[in-house]
């Protein structure tokens, strides 16, 4: 019988398998070229509208810095647009254009089908508790 380090040490090589078959599928069949945290950042802003860099930073829970880096390459796409906020120009606000919002729709739909046929093989009960693992795995990490 194996022990449970052994176990772990397995799960996560097959996660990290899995993961890294999800990034493959991704780039195959993104229409745009976009990495998936080029992506996040977008559906951050078709969700949730204009943002300051800071509050973006915060929900993809990366730098402020960082965020401009990925933030370059979609304003120069024409996919999002900068603002400096009135009264303190040290403040941006990011934003999708209607561009963006078009490409958004667009990708919706091409990786809809990709992230599906991931779990279409798994009933929908055993996707339930996927769901409910991670959200149990990620406030465990959150609250370290």
């Amino acid at each position: 019988m194996r022990n449970t380090s052994e176990e772990l040490i397995g799960f996560i090589g097959q996660f990290r398998t899995f993961l890294r078959n999800v990034n493959s599928e991704w780039s195959k069949n993104t229409i745009c070229g976009m990495n998936y945290t080029q992506f996040k950042l977008l559906l951050t802003l078709h969700t949730s509208g204009s943002l300051k860099v800071s509050d973006i930073a915060d929900i993809l829970g990366l730098t402020s810095g960082a965020i401009t880096g990925i933030a370059d390459k979609l304003v120069a796409e024409g996919w999002i647009s900068r603002e400096r906020a009135s009264n303190d120009r040290r403040v941006v606000y990011i934003a999708l254009t209607a561009k963006g919002k078009e490409m958004m729709d667009d990708v919706f739909e091409t990786q809809k089908e990709t992230f599906s046929s991931f779990f279409n093989v798994l009933p929908e009960e055993d996707i339930q508790h996927l769901r409910r693992i991670f959200s149990e795995l990620l406030a465990n990490m959150d609250n370290k």
